[in-house]
């Protein structure tokens, strides 16, 4: 995904208050989302390979077998590790799931609000078994909503066994370098410096760029490199254009550079990358 802030897109989640996406990503280092937070609760289910989790507080890895979870509004990236990664992601509202009852309103609400979050990774049989059965009811034609509703709430139960007091100062800082991510990503197609961006949102640059890491796990140029090769990919994959073009709308005037970039990153060139992502990423 390319925003790397807070997403404005509403997910449509239908009756089961549930939205199941499956991802692979086949190449290292390969980019699976930028940095962003939103309001949903997120939980990433690892079945391949392993999953670099970038967070505000710090970096992970995430094999298989194991889950990366993001509570509402933290801040929160992802690139494969060095076999690719295959995952689940579950996503839904807390907010939906809070009601009158008395274990909503003192365990729910909290994670609403952001005075709970948990583990940025848990590795639990009883969630692994709670996930499979959660994919099962999704993928089953005849599983009532509320069998899967029912899921999402035990899944809870056992992740209040992960849970962590959240630091009101590392949400504060958290929610303020948003706005720097927002602006870097409405913009990462044109020339943009450290020093330019530090300055406009008044930092220091040597502690804009130790701080940029921090959070993103990347350094600013490799961050903009993400971007635009994550842009390049989707534009290659959706339109016929000539690859001069691309490379133009991806922020390189250059062709044979932007190809470098490409190669360099994937291992491939723009072309094959087009004629053939899933035989070449599969060699």
């Amino acid at each position: 995904m390319l925003d790397a802030y807070k997403e404005l897109t509403p997910v449509v989640y239908g009756e089961n208050a549930v939205k199941h996406l499956y991802t692979e990503r086949r190449t290292p280092g390969e980019l699976c989302f930028a940095m962003h937070w939103h309001d949903r609760m997120e939980v990433l289910y690892v079945v391949g390979g392993s999953l670099e989790l970038h967070a505000g507080e710090g970096r992970y890895t995430v094999c298989a077998g194991q889950s990366a979870i993001a509570a509402p509004r933290q801040l929160h990236g992802g690139f494969a590790g060095g076999e690719g990664v295959v995952y689940h992601t579950f996503m839904f509202d807390v907010d939906k799931f809070c009601n009158s009852t008395l274990a909503a309103q003192k365990y729910l609400l909290p994670v609403r609000e952001g005075r709970v979050v948990f583990r940025r990774v848990v590795d639990d049989e009883g969630l692994r078994k709670v996930q499979e059965r959660l994919l099962t009811a999704l993928s089953d034609g005849e599983a009532h909503p509320l069998t899967t509703v029912g899921i999402v709430y035990e899944l809870l139960g056992i992740l209040y066994g992960f849970r962590v007091e959240s630091s009101s100062l590392l949400k504060k800082q958290n929610q303020a370098f948003s706005q720097i991510l927002q602006y870097v990503n409405d913009r990462f197609t044109q020339r943009l410096s450290p020093r330019e961006v530090s300055v406009r949102f008044g930092y220091n640059e040597t502690y804009f760029c130790r701080r940029f890491k921090e959070i993103t796990g990347l350094t600013f140029s490799g961050y903009l490199l993400a971007l635009r090769m994550e842009y390049a990919q989707k534009l290659l994959l959706e339109r016929q254009e000539e690859i001069g073009s691309v490379a133009w709308k991806c922020g390189y005037p250059d062709a044979s550079y932007f190809s470098h970039c490409f190669k360099k990153q994937f291992g491939i060139s723009p072309m094959e990358f087009r004629k053939g992502k899933e035989n070449a990423f599969l060699q």
